[in-house]
């Protein structure tokens, strides 16, 4: 065996290999040789494998970022380990329960604790006042309903435009308090005839990988993203906005809506951020039955960007299950094809009850989080239209009552 190199030599430190004189050494001499050289080239392989991420076993990885990107190497193909949350363990294709939520390939979907010091945490409280905007801006007087139930929001302007080929509408509302010190954009849900049936067949084609590409990398549903150019790029919402944010530079912006106004509220808040038009300790993000909005790109773009995010879903509310993701855990599917599927981002705020005051709720820790919910009983309507215990009809015919919703 001729070596041309002398790192290999230096590596393995035999001077029967690397001097040229001693190359007729004995047999046996040569034999332990060669078995030297094996083992040379054997550790190099295993050092430049190490620094990928190969491991010998799963089961020796003992926390999930560093489990998601790992795996181990069998008959040459790469096998990629994955973290079992119930068990909180690192194992192999077999290692999870079938009912147990699964994180692998990539540290974003590892669990994640939402914040609870106050000012950063959700409550009950919270959503309830938020979700008395989303009713008001469903109203012909938005004016009039939040004199009753949030006298101190005051209206800057409503808008109103075609956001389809249907001429359905899409709407949104801009509102200041100055008592709260902040700017709210407000946007309406969709309504509950052709235009909840067009979104279904546009989340048919995301899932068949048919995205608009949007800021932060991601992808969106294409009607989403029509939605998002016509009313707030062009609607007027964005410069009237800028407006606002130099007449309030203090001020922090909330940003809400339900159902398709959820999801045109989480693309809003990742527009501000990622374009640098509000820093992201100022933007706050709480929406209503959203939808799964983009792909996995986009979920991690949203949590990446906007800090203070919370999805607050009444328990089996079938919206916020489409578009389907197909594969949520990765277990199944390539790399590209998993960035190219439906995926939501953190936090999940699930009420399993009727959501009536003193009503309690669970924070969940991973963006699809089966554990958390159980999202294959996600098939309610009536649980997309009642949320808070009130019905959007019911409320704003009792004319916005403070008590109904306020606590």
């Amino acid at each position: 065996m001729t070596l041309e190199s002398g790192n290999l030599c230096n590596f393995i430190g035999s001077a029967e290999i690397c001097d040229p004189e001693r190359r007729e050494a004995p047999l046996g001499n040569r034999f332990l040789n060669m078995s030297l050289t094996s083992i040379g080239i054997f550790l190099v392989a295993a050092v430049a494998f190490a620094q990928a991420g190969m491991v010998s076993v799963c089961s020796d990885v003992k926390d999930c970022a560093a489990c998601t990107q790992s795996y181990v190497s069998i008959f040459a193909f790469r096998e990629h380990c994955r973290w079992c949350v119930d068990t909180q363990r690192c194992g192999g294709p077999l290692a999870c329960p079938t009912t147990s939520a699964t994180s692998k390939r990539d540290p974003f979907t590892c669990p994640a604790k939402a914040p609870t010091a106050k000012g950063k945490r959700y409550t009950d409280k919270l959503g309830r006042s938020l979700y008395a905007l989303c009713m008001s801006v469903k109203t012909n007087s938005p004016e009039t309903c939040l004199s009753s139930v949030r006298p101190d929001v005051k209206v800057h302007k409503y808008y109103e435009v075609p956001c389809d080929a249907s001429k359905n509408t899409c709407a949104g509302m801009l509102a200041v308090s100055e008592e709260a010190k902040a700017i709210y954009v407000i946007y309406r849900g969709s309504s509950m005839d052709k235009q909840l049936f067009t979104e279904f067949i546009h989340g048919i084609g995301a899932q068949l990988g048919a995205w608009e590409k949007f800021v932060g990398g991601g992808g969106v549903m294409t009607y989403f993203y029509g939605a998002f150019q016509a009313l707030f790029i062009n609607g007027g919402m964005k410069s009237d906005l800028m407006k606002l944010k130099e007449e309030h530079k203090e001020y922090r912006v909330w940003v809400t809506g339900h159902s398709l106004g959820g999801s045109l509220a989480s693309m809003t808040s990742l527009y501000l951020v990622n374009q640098t038009l509000f820093t992201p300790d100022k933007v706050k993000l709480v929406t209503f039955g959203e939808p799964r909005t983009g792909n996995y790109n986009y979920a991690r773009a949203v949590e990446q960007s906007v800090v203070f995010r919370y999805r607050v879903v009444h328990r089996n509310d079938f919206v916020t299950n489409i578009p389907t993701s197909v594969d949520p855990d990765g277990l199944l599917m390539a790399p590209a094809a998993i960035e190219r599927q439906a995926y939501f981002y953190r936090h999940a705020v699930i009420y399993d009850n009727d959501m009536k005051k003193g009503d309690t709720f669970k924070v969940c820790e991973m963006a699809e989080d089966k554990g958390c919910r159980n999202v294959a009983m996600a098939i309610d309507m009536n649980d997309h239209v009642t949320y808070f215990g009130l019905k959007a009809e019911d409320y704003i015919k009792d004319k916005c009552r403070k008590e109904d919703l306020l606590t």
